[in-house]
């Protein structure tokens, strides 16, 4: 058995390395799911109990993803000891990383006495989904190609004007999923009044999609870059269009039930039922590594083809350059919806969110790598790029290790007292970020 599942604790111990502030409602909400029941324990506690084993659902493991040992995949098991007693010790509030090799889940970490199955707010990340549902829906010839014109692929009763037909017919699908098609800045990628106006109105309009067909368009669609959660409303509402049905219900049917996701929630639906195609949903990190072996595995899954590996590719080779982002490599580095980052010797094909949010894909090594979180000072960036350039890619062999018994006992243990740990995370976190089984908001009927 490899480190995808924890034993139950032995007499090396129960108690974190050291105390954190204790947050009761994240707590409270993974006592719900797979920890022990105990009251909570006060903030000066030095201690906190044991978590019962993380125990899932059989079905989420198949012949396309499956459990091994570190060695087995060719990772050193103590290099991971290292990475798991990183999490511990530094102040960034991790909730969770999993790593898994040659479709192989082997290391899978959690913090706060979570399990398996919550689901996480997975911020940005959402449009790595949303850009896998219009390639589906090309696949489906609901949707012509990536090429095809908005004037073409909307109808009309969603322009407010035949102006405004007109205005978007040379912005493609591809110049949405590039976000090179809408000039509107929101916060809190644009910081000043005027974004943060623009967020208010397009988060209290009733249509977003015909919201964002009101704004204006970037100089030079399919050559500017701008990167808003607006532009992303166009794709979900191209695709609830084509198909008839939230862009939520088509994902269920045709991406997350047959990988076996559980527990997942679209919140931030408007009231027209168009699901936001820019943030709001929530999976758990282990169908977050299904996601990227999906996408490692040429968009196959146990055999079945799930997503074309044409748009798998698509999906991954950058085309834009990020001008003006805190991605900015002078080069192209932005594909659709996904980012191309180096770490290291590693490239990788990332699906981004704010906060700490990730899934890296990283084909060379067969590789991908998820991280969940809440790192409110702005060092997302650099915490992810030190987890995989100093942490990740050191513990990587080109062939199989020999099985090290010691060193296996010592990381399962290290994992249940880093799991044992409650974050350092402050006690107004937005409800949105706690980690939780139960759905948080409510659905709405496609009124389009």
């Amino acid at each position: 058995m490899g480190f995808a599942t924890n034993k139950p604790r032995d007499s090396r111990g129960t108690c974190s390395r050291r105390s954190q502030r204790f947050f009761p409602a994240l707590v409270s909400a993974c006592l719900l799911a797979s920890c022990v029941e105990t009251p909570a324990l006060p903030r000066s506690h030095p201690h906190n109990p044991p978590c019962a084993p993380i125990t899932g659902d059989p079905n989420d493991f198949s012949a396309t993803f499956g459990e091994s040992t570190p060695e087995a995949e060719g990772v050193d098991p103590r290099a991971l000891m290292q990475l798991a007693s990183w999490v511990r010790d530094q102040d960034a509030p991790i909730f969770s990383v999993l790593i898994s090799r040659h479709g192989k889940l082997i290391f899978e970490l959690y913090t706060s006495r979570l399990g398996r199955d919550e689901a996480h707010y997975v911020m940005s990340v959402t449009k790595s989904f949303t850009s896998a549902l219009v390639g589906i829906a090309i696949d489906k010839q609901l949707i012509r190609d990536e090429n095809e014109s908005l004037a073409e692929a909307l109808p009309k009763n969603a322009f407010a004007t035949e102006g405004d037909v007109e205005r978007f017919r040379p912005v493609t699908i591809k110049d949405v999923l590039g976000m090179s098609a809408l000039d509107a800045p929101v916060f809190p990628h644009q910081k000043d009044e005027f974004a943060r106006a623009r967020l208010k109105g397009f988060n209290a309009a009733r249509n977003r999609l015909v919201f964002a067909l009101s704004q204006n368009l970037l100089p030079e669609p399919g050559k500017s870059f701008l990167y808003t959660d607006v532009t992303p409303i166009l794709a979900t509402g191209i695709v609830e269009l084509a198909s008839h049905e939230t862009a939520f219900d088509f994902a269920k049917q045709n991406l997350f039930d047959p990988l076996g996701f559980r527990n997942e929630e679209w919140m931030h639906e408007d009231a027209a039922g168009i699901d936001n195609g820019a943030f709001g949903l929530r999976v758990r990190p282990i169908d977050m590594q299904k996601f990227g072996v999906l996408y490692l595995r040429h968009g196959s899954w146990n055999g079945t083809q799930i997503i074309s590996d044409a748009w798998v590719q698509k999906s991954f080779t950058p085309w834009i350059q990020s001008e003006g982002s805190p991605h900015d490599s002078g080069k192209a580095n932005y594909g659709s919806y996904w980012w191309q980052q180096t770490f290291g010797g590693l490239t990788a094909h990332v699906a981004n969110g704010w906060k700490g949010q990730r899934i890296a894909v990283v084909p060379s090594e067969d590789l991908v790598v998820t991280m969940t979180a809440v790192i409110e000072n702005g060092g997302e960036e650099k915490t992810f790029a030190k987890l995989m350039t100093d942490l990740v890619a050191p513990a990587l062999r080109n062939a199989p290790l020999a099985l090290d018994a010691t060193a296996d006992d010592a990381l399962r243990a290290l994992l249940d007292e880093v799991r044992a740990n409650t974050l350092n995370v402050h006690e107004t976190l937005e409800k949105r970020m706690i980690p939780t089984v139960h759905a948080k908001d409510k659905r709405h009927p496609l009124a389009l």
